[in-house]
């Protein structure tokens, strides 16, 4: 039973692998004619110049932001395929210092207010942390239709793990959206009345499972919404 479970276990990591491997070689060779695309309709754009037609314009601009969509949804899918293989290097990190690094630009651009609490140094993946507060920050600030757009961080020391929140007052979740928004390029508003490509959580949710954490959101319509996942004390580099 136990050589079977661990046979098991093999298969499916190496079915993880291949699959990893299948996603970055498509989304990388799927770039080079994306990019023809855009380019080609670019010269005729320019190439027609004062004769082009109001329509076609049009149409031209819609299938320049299609490319360009779509362009970005293999970057996703690029960035989530090298979750397992990238940004592995295991150093010290001041959690706080990290945050007010990441907010900065928020801060600056959209008057986002950052409160912080109780949050530990440790030692893990600096990047790939970095990555999954960028994330959420970016989604506290996207999907906040107040005035001032804020975000309450903290985090709890359990026995093997801590337990961040991230919490902000934006526009909240459908309870029946809750158990979708960890699924690549699923968006809660329709994609023509909010420009969101729906990969930011997926990948948040795939670098916590990859550190050994898990992660869950609690929200309700207009009542903002809080991020809950659990993070490895400590990793040995």
């Amino acid at each position: 039973m136990k050589e079977h479970a661990h046979t098991c276990q093999e298969q499916l990591k190496q079915l993880q692998t291949e699959f990893d491997e299948f996603a970055y070689i498509v989304s990388h060779d799927l770039k080079a004619p994306l990019r023809a695309i855009s380019n080609l309709s670019g010269w005729i754009k320019e190439d027609l110049g004062e004769a082009l037609e109001p329509d076609i314009a049009h149409n031209i601009h819609l299938l320049q932001n299609r490319t360009e969509r779509m362009e970005r949804m293999i970057s996703a899918l690029l960035s989530f395929s090298r979750v397992g293989r990238q940004d592995l290097e295991v150093r010290e990190v001041a959690v706080q210092e990290l945050i007010e690094k990441i907010a900065a630009p928020f801060q600056e651009k959209s008057g986002l207010k950052v409160h912080l609490s109780q949050l530990p140094t440790l030692t893990t993946y600096c990047r790939k942390l970095e990555t999954v507060f960028c994330h959420l920050l970016q989604n506290a600030v996207q999907f906040n239709e107040q005035e001032t757009p804020e975000v309450w961080i903290s985090a709890k020391q359990l026995p093997t793990h801590f337990l961040f929140s991230v919490r902000d007052n934006g526009i909240g979740i459908p309870a029946d959206s809750l158990g979708k928004i960890f699924k690549m390029f699923y968006t809660v508003q329709p994609k023509d009345r909010q420009e969101s490509l729906g990969a930011g959580l997926t990948i948040v949710h795939k670098i916590v499972r990859f550190a050994g954490g898990t992660i869950e959101a609690k929200s309700d319509l207009n009542q903002g919404t809080e991020m809950l996942f659990t993070w490895p004390l400590s990793l040995t580099a």
